[in-house]
């Protein structure tokens, strides 16, 4: 035992220092091992295997001891493993010498080297010739060193076999000559065993002269030599004791079955020889894990030919290797007989056979020239009539697959073995694993045969499996076979047969079943491996045909072959299979047939345990096994109390034939877990459960007890009777379930009832009222999760609660003793303690499943979980001891506060599922913030409860894990850093248990509360310490190897050189983090710490390092590292207070090297922007990219906002040290505030900058250092930088973070107290310092306004109480106050002036910017918003001279510029210039959403301007050209038959045929081919008139002909989809739709579309408007209907739309969560247009139609009930477009409201369609429609019934918000009405836009705002005359509502 111990630590401490990469040789333990196996070495032999001149003291001739040995064998076996270069040299070095002596290696004499295994001689060879071979194959400087030292050893032996001859008993040294024979023998046996197996060090010409040399060596003098030798060995006398224990080793050899001999060492060469040639034709890697022949016959891993590693084999090499394995063939053919060898050398010479076999087939297969195949199919053909050959399992393996492989290289030896194969098969005498090789290999050949040889093998085995026991079968030459009075031939009829026969004599009925046996193995085989569905059928058919009638016990094996073979068969045959199974099945049940009813067991399980998820066949066999289970008992009635107890009892045994197979495929295919199940499949688990009740299979009876492991089985892998998705029901299903009520009778009934009663005698009085069906249901549920609960999982009973008839009543108290029952069950075993499944460890597991379900969204399963986890810590309160369930609950914890949290920060898009940052819990949650709230009381109150119970039993372990919890809490999930689980912790940690008798026999003081909070928070801060002290971080990146992390920092003393590595350490990861290189945070945190540690302790300066701790966060700039490094440097500064002033002035510097570099708050990315300067889409809100928008502008301000905090607190901290950092503050203020000045104002930014504005108003107001001079300068750079903020107009918050608003107002009543405070600072002018009293005057009233306008934003419905007393200040005095601070704010900004206009819209204040601007244009040109102020709709009469400014007045938006050439402005040069300057300044794609704009104004381009833009725009954008002349011919005539032209129409065909002249070549041909393209698609509507009084079906194929007409030509697109390309048409989804005298008809279009992939600031970057940035690239494809109509206007339709993508842009402006969904429409021609079709969504009109009683009863059934996720989810999508269109609906007046105009999406989402009443017109002239907009009682039932609904309240709040936030773009949306007022559409009158823009009413304030829409809303819900005009449609139009 010793010795072992001893022998396996240095094999350990050898691997360990070779796996070490980067120790020192010389200092290694390698090293030291070395130098204990020291032996004298001279020098290596020479290249050519000679040695060298030098003398040299052979190693072999001093003995070597048992310790000597052991450290050699573990360095040899370290060899693999080392990695060091210079390593693997010095140990090549060492071992090279005892390999060159192992041949005659002398052993001191011990007993330990007996147990050295085969032999001491042996073992050394072999492992130093692997250790070498090994450092050569990994160590290429080493190779060659190697090959001379295994050259020189041959070298040696050769020399030493020189004089080697026959011995001579006689002879008195024939002894010692046979000894040192023997031990060369034995030496060159474990050299080549080494050799063969890595004799991949060696390339092909290497190996060809090895084997050359060894077959030199082993000649047949040597081999005749090494017999006599070990013979004289066996037969001496000799009583020497080294004589003795070679004679010992012999018969150790032989107890081996390896005898020494010829024929081992013969044995050992061939093998060395397979590998040579394997090496030849696979791949090194395929030899590792597979036999050779295996991997020909896969075809995985063979070495590609004429590649580098193709094996390099030439004829010459191939041919050496053919002879030498014909040469040994020879040789054992001339040997003596093999049956007169012993049984161990007879295995030895099938051995040197079998590779003689195969180094032959590879010669064979590299070239069959140099090795025939004749001549192998020979030693084939003899080996397999050799009974005593084949007997060999190995020769026999090799022996089939040789013939089957021949048979690929020489196809003609195909036929013969097909032949020769099924005889060996049938045969019999073989071993049943040489027959599946035999039949596999058959299989194999076959496949190079013709369907026919296949047919009729199988025919031939088959015969063989007729009656008799002695018949010679023949397989007739015409393919055709009676088999048991069935033709079974006509499966591949008419094809020619190969002829086979087979000649076979048994005897005796077990020799029948084995070759039947074998037989059956064979056909399944040749029928898996073909594939063929046809050829696995006609197999099956002759199995099958065996089952029909079951003659004896033997018969029922074909059973297993049957299914063995239905696993690669069709469903099909499958079915059938199963079938038959049944039936067998059934009728051995009647006849009580034990054998059989097993076999069909078997041979089912076979099934269950082999057949794989993915298989098609698994739901079949799935649903064969339930539905056995179910039918059985259905085809008798129980319906009367005289039924048979006989058919019960038949009906159970059939039942138990199933459940073992079905627990085996549950077993293996859990469906527990599994939620891909489907309903169907889940609907059938129920049922076979439901109908294992019926049938008795209960706990309480014997039936039951029998099979309770093959229940529990499956009852462990079930899921519940009861899913989730049942949760979203509102009716139950038990009553209607008819397997519920089988067998239903009042016997039965009250059987049943006194069974369920037994288990829960505490529900007898709720049991006795129940009905059968559910006393049936409960039972099952009793059972299963009884079941289950034995097997250890008690919680899936919680998921009965979500059943609707659970959730009251007396099914749901009876749940509750179930659940009850199912939780004693779990306990008792857990209170045992004798099983480990049902440790404390396991029952937290279930805890934590039960805390989950203690947060669920209905409430009836949370007071079931609370209930089952009071009574589980009530029984086992260690459950709470551990790690997974204490971590879940506070987990639960914070994601429950983070949920209600949600209610503030993201208010309108409740997430549902929340999951703890390390994965461990998810709970899915209702959107109600007041039930969460509940929840999270609830959860609370119980866990303080339940941890307090725990910390009283085991405090210390308990505060511990506590402690663990707060060291690993990831913050990623938190808000702000903020976490109740966390909270929480530390609370609990905190409290004295009430176990401790000492603490509470204190008598405590009154007011002063004490408890453990020191001593828990001393703790873990010394947790920490050792925590991170001993966490190394990854060694394998390149710049740690700099930091010397071997030692703990916070004990150690600090080396001299500590400081120098830190800091090298820490210059190259700037390096990396600065060139942009991966750079895991978690890596740099630490290394930081460690440098803070340093610093800590460090009484030097340190400057360097200081530098990089602070520079490394500012390097990453992200919201973590700066609050990484903010941690760390508070960490300094306190420890070590010195430290302080450095850090601050590093900090200062890296604060204002981001100014410098624009990172953070001053990055230009981060604009707001007019959203007319921006892309308008017609396309769907796009929530997530707002989403992704806002977190990326967060993600951008976060750092400097992280650092304005702790600047503000460490100014307080240390404003009164010294000047010194006085003056660090005002310098960074300095800079900070003047920079904020000039950055783009941001609603996000809105709280830092007002921030900084705090901190300088505070170090203004206690600053004590400066003077009246530097305090009235700094006081000016706030003001500025406070006034800052409203140069640009008012905005709205961005988002719905209601927490963000109300911080901002807190923020801003903040600022407004503290200058306040400050107000006497710069008050008075002194000299030429100006007072400061003005602008603080207009500082303070802009923050009330901004006050009042955020107040309304957080409060949009609130009562008149909340209103800001600025609200109600009147509009006069405002003015008053407001008029004499307007030049005020002119000298300080243009800017900032203009924009007063914006917000507070007096006429004084209006006249007094417009004087401004008109005296001082110069001042304003930066301003667009200024030149609208100066000329406002018209050109005025004052303004002359200021014109010239619009030479370089920055541009205004698309759509104000092309007003400008309205004739209002009476086509000034300067005003037109400017206008088209500006319209070119914009992107095409801006542009391009103003076509219909653009188009009208040439009604008045008298100067032509327009239509250069137009010719000019044209040239290098197609699209527009396109869109341009499809609306250009739109507007050609008034009317819709093209025959009254506008008085635009000369016009229009002049800019028209200008633009096609004007095309290139290509743009001409793209041209022509997208309008023929789009003449052709909507040219079918004109065909389909002559047919408009035609049926349905008759349009619909005149469509379907014309669509087949249509080719799609390369590139042409649909007009409502200019982004993408039709790439293919749905020939058949033309439909008809309806219309009295119009043909318009819908069809679907294959559109292919490019989307671009932006990364973070790419996106920001094209939000901010600079430019199309460059980016990658996708292409999707997507099916697009669209409706085609000849004889419509469609541009009111275009118009409306228009205006929904304008509002669109302006709600996702301000990241408002509501959706509208502007579809495309382009009008194409007069009365012609195409119209996009809304994908997935279905008319209010359909739903009547479908008889859905009303919205609210369609979302229950399409989502599910109001519980239901699905069903909140479409609520809120509800709710969003809701407000969104009825806001839009009232600005736009869309009338014709009824229910075939309003769409119902799959998300839940409202859609509008069909807006041709909108503006000033209604149907008919009559205004039924008198409601601001449509608000019905069922609109209002789905969004929760009653004004007081969370739902109904977001409603509101959204209606007020987009009214509100579409109010400051009223201007521009009338523009875009304006300019389509002369184009002749219907919906407009004179007064249109003068009554579109009072909608806005902009004379109102936001709260008069707010309130005026909340009266809209009003209005419209008690609207009567929505109702009215609903049921007018009903009657007129038959539309149902």
């Amino acid at each position: 035992m010793a010795r072992d111990i001893r022998q396996r630590a240095l094999q350990r401490i050898a691997a360990l220092s070779a796996t070490s990469p980067s120790t020192s040789f010389d200092k290694s333990d390698l090293d030291r091992l070395c130098k204990a196996s020291s032996s004298p070495a001279g020098p290596c032999p020479t290249t050519n295997g000679q040695k060298a001149p030098a003398a040299r003291l052979e190693v072999g001739r001093v003995p070597m001891t048992i310790r000597e040995y052991e450290v050699l064998l573990a360095l040899c076996k370290s060899a693999p493993a080392v990695r060091n270069p210079q390593s693997a040299q010095k140990l090549a070095r060492h071992l090279i010498p005892y390999l060159h002596d192992a041949h005659i290696q002398a052993f001191t004499p011990s007993p330990f080297f007996r147990k050295v295994e085969p032999s001491p001689t042996e073992s050394l060879s072999y492992h130093v010739t692997a250790a070498l071979l090994s450092l050569g194959v990994h160590h290429a400087d080493v190779h060659q060193t190697v090959a001379d030292s295994v050259s020189s050893f041959l070298n040696a032996c050769a020399r030493a076999t020189e004089g080697v001859a026959q011995a001579d008993d006689d002879d008195p040294g024939a002894l010692d000559d046979a000894i040192r024979t023997a031990t060369i023998t034995i030496a060159l046996l474990g050299f080549l065993d080494a050799a063969s197996a890595q004799a991949d060090f060696w390339r092909a010409g290497g190996r060809l002269g090895l084997i050359t040399r060894l077959r030199d060596l082993l000649s047949q003098p040597f081999l005749v030599a090494a017999e006599s030798a070990f013979s004289t060995i066996r037969n001496s006398h000799s009583r020497e004791r080294y004589i003795k224990e070679w004679k010992r080793w012999l018969r150790h050899y032989d107890e081996i079955g390896r005898p020494l001999g010829a024929m081992l060492l013969q044995r050992s060469f061939m093998w060395l020889l397979v590998a040579a040639t394997s090496l030849l034709v696979a791949e090194e890697d395929a030899l590792r894990s597979s036999h050779v022949l295996d991997i020909i016959m896969s075809g995985n891993g063979l070495r590609r030919p004429l590649t580098a590693k193709s094996g390099e084999a030439d004829f010459r090499s191939v041919e050496t290797y053919a002879t030498v394995a014909i040469d040994q063939m020879n040789y054992l053919e001339s040997s003596a007989d093999f049956d007169s060898l012993s049984p161990a050398k007879q295995r030895l010479a099938f051995a040197v056979k079998g590779s003689a076999l195969i180094s032959y087939l590879n010669a064979s297969t590299l070239n069959e020239e140099a090795a025939e195949g004749d001549v192998l199919m020979a030693w084939l053909e003899d080996t397999l009539g050799d009974p005593a050959s084949m007997a060999d399992h190995d020769l026999a393996s090799v022996v089939l697959k040789s013939m089957a492989l021949l048979c690929r290289v020489s196809p003609s030896c195909a036929i013969n073995v097909s032949r020769l194969l099924p005889r060996f098969i049938v045969q019999g005498g073989a071993t049943r694993q040489i027959i599946t090789i035999a039949s596999k290999c058959l299989a194999f050949v076959l496949q190079m045969l013709s369907t026919d040889a296949v047919i009729t093998t199988l025919y031939t085995l088959g015969n063989v499996l007729g009656p008799g026991s002695e018949r010679q079968v023949v397989n007739g030459l015409n393919g055709h076979s009676q088999y048991d009075g069935q033709d079974i031939s006509n499966v591949y009829a008419g094809r020619h047969s190969t002829g086979s026969s087979i000649s076979l004599q048994v005897s005796g009925e077990e020799d029948s079943s084995n070759i039947q046996g074998n037989v059956v193995q064979a056909i399944c085989e040749i029928a898996g491996t073909c594939r063929d569905e046809k050829i696995t059928g006609l197999a099956q058919s002759m199995l099958a045909q065996k089952l029909v009638k079951l003659s004896s016990p033997v018969d029922a094996r074909f059973f297993t072959g049957a299914a063995t073979l239905a696993l690669s068969g069709g469903p099909s045959d499958f079915r059938n299979l199963l079938k038959r199974y049944a039936a067998v099945s059934h009728d051995a049940v009647l006849e009580n047939k034990e054998v059989i009813l097993n076999a069909v067991m078997d041979s089912r399980n076979y099934l269950s345990a082999n057949i794989t998820r993915d298989s098609p066949l698994f739901d079949i066999y799935l649903e064969h096994l339930l539905d056995g289970v179910i039918s059985k008992g259905d085809t008798y009635s129980y319906q009367s109390s005289h039924a048979k107890e006989s058919d019960v009892e038949l009906a159970a045994r059939e039942i138990s034939q199933l459940l073992q197979p079905l627990a085996i495929l549950l077993s293996n295919h859990s469906l527990a877990l599994d939620d891909a199940t489907d309903d169907d499949t889940h609907s059938l688990l129920r049922d076979a459960w439901f109908n294992i009740v019926v049938h008795g299979f209960t706990l309480a009876t014997d039936r039951g007890k029998q099979h309770v492991d093959e229940l529990r089985i499956m009852a462990v892998h079930s899921p519940p009777l009861v899913l989730e998705n049942r949760g979203e029901q509102d009716e139950s299903d038990i009553e209607l379930n008819p397997i519920l009520r089988r067998g239903e009778s009042s016997d039965r009934e009250s059987m049943h009832k006194k069974q369920l009663t037994d288990l829960l005698p505490s529900r007898t009085a709720e049991i006795r009222g129940l009905s059968y069906r559910k006393v049936i249901f409960l039972q099952a549920a009793c059972l299963i999760e009884s079941l289950r609960g034995d097997a250890g999982d008690c919680t899936k009973a919680l998921s009965y609660f979500l059943e609707p008839s659970m959730r009251r009543g007396d099914v749901s108290r009876t749940m509750d003793g179930i659940m009850n029952a199912v939780v004693d069950r779990y306990l008792r075993k857990t209170l045992t303690g004798a099983n480990p499944a049902f440790s404390a460890q396991y029952a937290a597991l279930q805890l934590a499943k039960i805390f989950c379900g203690c947060c669920h969204r209905i409430e009836r399963v949370q007071q079931a979980a609370f209930n089952c986890a009071d009574r589980i810590l009530r029984e086992i309160p260690s459950a709470l001891c551990q790690r997974s369930s204490l971590f879940a609950l506070l987990d639960l914890l914070s994601l429950m506060w983070s949920s209600c949290l949600e209610a503030e920060t993201d208010r309108y898009e409740p997430r549902s599922t929340f999951t703890s940052p390390n994965g461990n819990v998810t709970v899915e949650l209702s959107d109600d913030y007041d039930f969460r709230h509940r929840t999270l009381e609830s959860l609370h109150g119980k866990a303080r409860i339940w941890l307090l119970n725990a910390v009283d039993i085991a405090p210390s372990d308990v505060k511990g894990l506590l402690q663990t919890y707060l060291s690993e809490l990831h913050d990623e999930g938190t808000y702000d850093y903020m976490s109740l689980g966390r909270t929480f912790a530390v609370d609990i940690g905190s409290t004295i248990p009430s176990t401790d008798q000492k603490l509470r026999s204190l008598d405590f003081f009154r007011d002063c509360h004490i408890d453990t909070a020191s001593e828990f928070m001393a703790q873990y801060t010394t947790r920490q310490e050792y925590r991170y002290s001993e966490a190394l971080p990854d060694q394998s990146l390149e710049w740690l190897s700099f930091m010397r992390l071997d030692r703990r920092p916070s004990f150690l003393p600090l080396p001299e050189n500590e400081s120098a590595d830190a800091i090298t350490a820490l210059a190259h990861i700037e390096k990396r983090i600065l060139s942009r290189k991966a750079t895991p945070l978690p890596d740099v945190q630490n290394i930081l710490r460690r440098a803070a540690a340093l610093l800590c302790r460090s009484d030097r300066d340190e400057c360097s390092i200081v530098h990089y701790l602070v520079s490394l966060p500012f390097s990453m700039f992200t919201k973590q590292s700066i609050k990484l490094g903010v941690s760390l440097w508070l960490g300094v500064i306190n420890e070590n207070p010195r430290m302080q002033p450095r850090i601050l002035t590093e900090i200062a510097q890296q604060w204002e090297f981001s100014v410098q570099k624009k990172l953070g708050l001053f990055s230009p990315l981060i604009t707001n922007l007019d959203p007319f300067f921006l892309r308008n889409e017609f396309a769907p809100s796009d929530s997530a990219s707002v989403s992704k928008r806002r977190q990326l502008i967060h993600d951008l301000l976060a750092p400097h906002t992280r650092l304005l905090q702790f600047l503000s607190s460490h100014y307080n901290a240390t404003r009164l040290d010294n000047a010194d950092t006085h003056h660090i503050f005002l310098r960074l203020l300095d800079v900070t505030l003047d920079s904020i000045k000039n950055s783009t104002p941001h609603p996000m930014a809105r709280e830092i900058r007002f921030q900084a504005v705090l901190l300088g108003l505070r170090v203004l107001k206690t600053c004590t250092t400066m003077g009246a001079i530097a305090q009235w300068r700094l006081k000016d750079m706030v003001l500025s930088a406070a006034l800052g903020w409203f140069d640009a107009p008012p905005s709205w918050s961005f988002g719905s973070n209601m927490l963000q608003l109300r911080t901002e107002l807190r923020l801003l009543s903040d600022v407004i107290a503290a200058l306040k405070a400050t107000e006497s600072i710069g008050s008075q002018a002194i000299g030429n310092i100006k007072s400061l009293a003005s602008r603080e005057k207009l500082l303070h009233l802009l923050l009330e306004s901004e006050q009042s306008r955020l107040n309304v934003w957080v409060n949009p419905v609130s009562d008149q109480k909340s209103h800001s007393a600025f609200h109600h200040t009147h509009k006069n005095t405002v003015e008053a106050v407001l008029h004499p601070l307007i030049r005020t704010a002119w000298s300080e900004s243009p800017s900032l002036a203009v924009h007063l206009a914006s917000r507070f819209p007096y006429p004084r204040i209006l006249k007094e910017v417009r004087w401004l601007v008109l005296n001082f244009p110069a001042k304003a040109t930066t301003q667009p918003e200024a030149l609208m102020v100066l000329i406002d709709g018209a050109l005025p009469e004052d303004v002359s001279f200021q014109l010239k400014y619009l030479l370089f007045w920055a541009p205004v938006n698309p759509i104000t510029a092309v007003t400008l050439f309205l004739p209002s402005y009476r086509n000034h040069p300067y005003l037109i210039q400017y206008a088209m300057r500006a319209l070119e300044s914009h992107s095409v794609d801006v542009t391009f959403f103003y076509v219909p704009q653009i188009v009208q104004t040439l009604r008045y381009d008298a100067l032509g301007y327009v239509e250069r833009y137009i010719l000019e725009t044209a040239q290098f954008s197609q699209l527009f050209a396109h869109q341009i002349i499809w609306n250009m011919k739109a507007n050609a005539f008034k009317d819709d038959d093209s025959l009254i032209p506008d008085a635009i129409k000369p016009t229009l065909d002049k800019v028209t045929e200008h633009m096609i002249d004007s095309f290139s070549e290509v743009d001409r041909d793209f041209f022509e081919r997208e309008f023929a393209f789009f003449d052709e698609v909507t040219g079918i509507s004109g065909k389909l008139k002559p047919l408009i009084k035609a049926s349905k079906p008759e349009k619909a194929q005149k469509i379907e002909e014309e669509l087949r007409k249509i080719k799609v030509e390369v590139g042409v697109y649909l007009p409502s989809n200019p982004d993408g390309v039709v790439i293919g048409i749905d020939r058949k989804s033309g439909k008809p739709l309806q219309s009295h005298a119009k043909a318009p008809y819908m069809a679907t279009f294959r559109i292919k579309k490019t989307k671009r992939l932006l990364d973070a600031e790419e996106e920001l970057a094209e939000a901010g408007h600079k430019g199309k940035v460059a980016a990658q690239e996708t292409t999707i494809e997507v099916w697009q209907s669209a409706i085609f109509k000849v004889g419509d206007d469609c541009r009111q339709d275009v118009l409306a739309l228009q205006m929904i993508s304008a509002f669109r842009n302006i709600f996702q402006n301000v990241g408002l969560d509501v959706y509208v969904f502007p579809y495309r429409v382009t009008a194409t021609a007069p009365g012609c247009g195409v119209i996009d079709v809304l994908p997935n969504s279905i008319s209010r009109d359909m739903l009547g139609r479908e008889a859905v009683n009303g919205l609210y009863d369609y979302f229950v059934s399409k989502y599910g009930n109001e519980d239901s996720l699905r069903f909140q989810k479409a609520r809120n999508s509800f709710v969003k477009s809701m407000a969104a269109y009825s806001v839009i609906s009232f600005l736009l007046q869309f009338k014709d409201r009824h229910n075939g105009n309003i769409m119902i999406d799959d998300h839940g989402h409202i859609l509008h369609i069909d807006f041709g009443f909108c503006f000033d017109i209604a149907p008919g002239g009559i205004k039924f429609e008198r409601a601001p907009f449509k608000l019905t009682s069922e609109m209002v039932a789905v969004m929760g019934g009653s004004p007081e609904h969370q739902s109904f309240k977001w409603f509101e709040e959204l209606c007020i918000k987009s009214f509100l936030a579409a109010r400051p773009y009223a201007e521009q949306l009338s523009q875009i009405v304006l300019l389509m007022m002369d184009s002749g559409l219907e919906c407009f009158k004179p007064e249109s836009v003068k009554h579109f823009k009072e909608r806005f009413v902009l004379d109102k304030n936001e709260r008069e705002a707010a309130d005026f829409m909340k009266d809209l809303i009003r209005k419209s819900h008690g609207s009567y005359s929505t109702g009215i005009y609903d049921q007018f449609q009903l009657l007129t139009n038959g539309i149902p509502y």
